[in-house]
């Protein structure tokens, strides 16, 4: 590696890596620009051609072009390189870089050679094709998507890479199969695939759509859906799909596009939209108090980074548009997808897209028609202010549904001037007094805060921050302890919370009992609070708490088990990953 980074070096000025990123001003003999890296109005960040490195005097940031990559890109050295590479014209096959290789990029080759495999078969299966084309995709998009088509075999892909010379304990963990007591079979069958890459574009996983009604050995119920699981490579909350494609585009547009499915995503490009990016096979960060952090936090860069590709797309533009799909669940949806883009201080709008439409639909028929979507975006707040006047005249009912639905998101505005600006708004549509809405939003605000101070004292005692983990656990004992205090712990309840405890063991189980008791009365309060007049969801909404937080418990020991460097940690980590795997299977059942 260290002969390829030389070369590269050679050939690469970091004055000219850097400002292909940010817009660059001299400063005496050296340049300087707004941090990336973190909130600033005055430019702290200085670049040095003589030295051949940066610093920001605001974040402390610093380093040569690799490690400016890796940081503004989100990737590693080996994705930095290899980007690094494409444009200074150095082959790594040449330099020696693949010289001694690790188990990382013997991974990464096994995902391309898999990639590499369905693409062929793809080609070789004359009905996926005329699928795709009536779905509306050219020849074009199909080779820059790379999209292919896994065989309706047991073992198809695994054969291909297991002739290649590969382990199978290395397609298990990058996800292409599962194992079993008698064997093993290939994850994919019968779908056709579209491969997922990091900003590098690499690819990292697969989301494949099922082709043929009964894939072998499906069940009635086989998802729609089905995307790789969480591997060394590949975590679904740290990306977005199409991003490696749409990242020059977003930069030189001013604004991302974000929509939910790989066709809306492979459309929109196609019509020329090559600034749009999709969650579908990933996911993000849904969690309200996790938002309220990023925004509170002075230097909310790390946390940023924890949340998903957003921390990438927020460097490359400030400006975001939602197109999610036009119903209820596409709009809550984009509303979660909002509050993080307003907590990472972005300028967010929404596509207000027709009743029962996604993006693929209206491309479909009218690519023009889409363009005329993306330009009529309203600002989030509006949109929501237009829905609360459409909902209801009841003055009562657009109070509460502005305290509900709109207050969350007015939190997550940082400028003062902006936010009494939306209110101002809200006053003169829906007819409600501006003091009204300003002393109710101050309420909200102070309970926040409390929130917020609850947190703090917790970590404070030594409590590790708040996470999505945090929050599920005091959802959970919020309702142990509420039906406990009132004498009402049904036999669900029990049933749940003990099978959970036996899945997670007893001890781990009584520390995270012991962190929560002394918030024993706030807990059940807000349970209460909740779920008072509601007892008919709580079985349910406390199954799906239960499930996702023992899958956060394992997706933590999954990440303590890196580097997998032993044997004993793969195979732990197999494990680990069988579990996250049958929990996700319980919840789509």
């Amino acid at each position: 590696m260290n002969g390829a980074a030389l070369k590269i070096k050679e050939k690469l000025s970091i004055v000219d890596v850097i400002s292909s990123y940010l817009s660059i001003e001299p400063s005496g003999k050296n340049f300087k620009a707004r941090c990336p890296f973190h909130n600033e109005k005055t430019p702290s960040f200085f670049i040095s051609s003589d030295r051949n490195s940066y610093y920001c005097f605001g974040c402390g940031a610093k380093g040569d072009i690799f490690s400016f990559v890796e940081k503004f890109e989100g990737t590693d050295f080996l994705g930095a390189l290899k980007l690094l590479a494409q444009r200074a014209g150095v082959s790594l096959k040449d330099s020696g870089a693949s010289a001694s290789r690790d188990k990382k990029e013997i991974w990464y080759e096994i995902m391309e050679e898999a990639t590499v495999f369905f693409e062929n078969s793809f080609l070789e299966n004359n009905e996926a094709r005329l699928y795709l084309k009536e779905r509306g995709l050219n020849d074009d998009t199909i080779s820059s998507f790379r999209i292919g088509y896994a065989p309706d075999k047991w073992r198809s892909v695994s054969d291909y890479l297991l002739k290649k010379g590969y382990k199978k304990e290395d397609l298990e963990i990058v996800g292409l199969i599962k194992t079993k007591e008698d064997g093993f079979y290939d994850r994919f069958r019968s779908r056709i695939m579209f491969p997922i890459s990091d900003s590098s574009g690499r690819v990292i996983a697969f989301s494949g759509r099922i082709f043929s009604n009964t894939p072998s050995g499906a069940g009635v119920s086989e998802a729609k859906y089905l995307n790789s699981p969480d591997t060394p490579l590949f975590n679904k909350s740290n990306v977005l799909f199409g991003v490696d494609k749409a990242k020059t585009a977003i930069r030189t547009r001013g604004y991302s596009i974000v929509v939910e499915g790989q066709m809306d995503l492979i459309l929109s490009h196609q019509a020329s939209f090559t600034n749009t990016v999709a969650v579908s096979g990933t996911a993000l960060t849904d969690s309200v108090l996790y938002s309220s952090q990023i925004r509170n936090s002075e230097n909310n860069e790390a946390q940023i980074n924890k949340v998903n590709n957003l921390g990438l797309i927020r460097r490359l533009s400030n400006n975001i548009i939602f197109a999610y799909d036009g119903d209820e669940a596409g709009v809550r949806a984009g509303g979660r997808s909002a509050l993080i883009a307003l907590a990472l201080d972005m300028q967010v709008k929404i596509a207000v897209l027709p009743l029962g439409k996604d993006p693929a639909d209206i491309i479909r028929e009218n690519s023009d028609l889409w363009k005329e979507y993306i330009k009529n975006s309203v600002n989030i707040i509006s949109f929501h202010i237009g829905r609360i006047c459409k909902s209801s005249n009841d003055i009562r009912i657009r109070g509460k549904n502005i305290r509900e639905i709109l207050f969350p998101f007015l939190s997550m505005v940082k400028s003062a001037i902006e936010r009494s600006a939306y209110i101002s708004e809200i006053s003169s549509k829906t007819g409600l007094p501006e003091r009204a809405i300003n002393e109710d939003f101050e309420i909200y605000e102070r309970t926040q805060s409390l929130r917020q101070n609850s947190i703090e004292i917790q970590e404070v005692q030594g409590v590790k921050n708040i996470s999505r983990r945090d929050h599920l656990e005091k959802r959970l004992f919020g309702i142990i302890f509420w039906q406990i205090d009132n004498g009402k712990q049904s036999i669900k309840v029990k049933e749940l919370n003990d099978d959970f405890k036996n899945s997670i063991g007893n001890s781990l189980y009584e520390e995270m009992l012991e962190v929560h008791k002394p918030f024993r009365d706030a807990l059940a309060f807000e349970a209460e609070m909740w779920y008072g007049s509601k007892t008919d969801t709580l079985g349910r909404d406390l199954q799906e708490i239960l499930l996702n937080l023992e899958e956060e418990i394992l997706n933590e020991k999954k990440n303590s088990l890196k580097p997998l460097d032993t044997e004993d940690k793969i195979k732990e980590f197999s494990i680990v990953s069988k579990r996250i795997e049958e929990i996700k299977q319980k919840r789509f059942l």
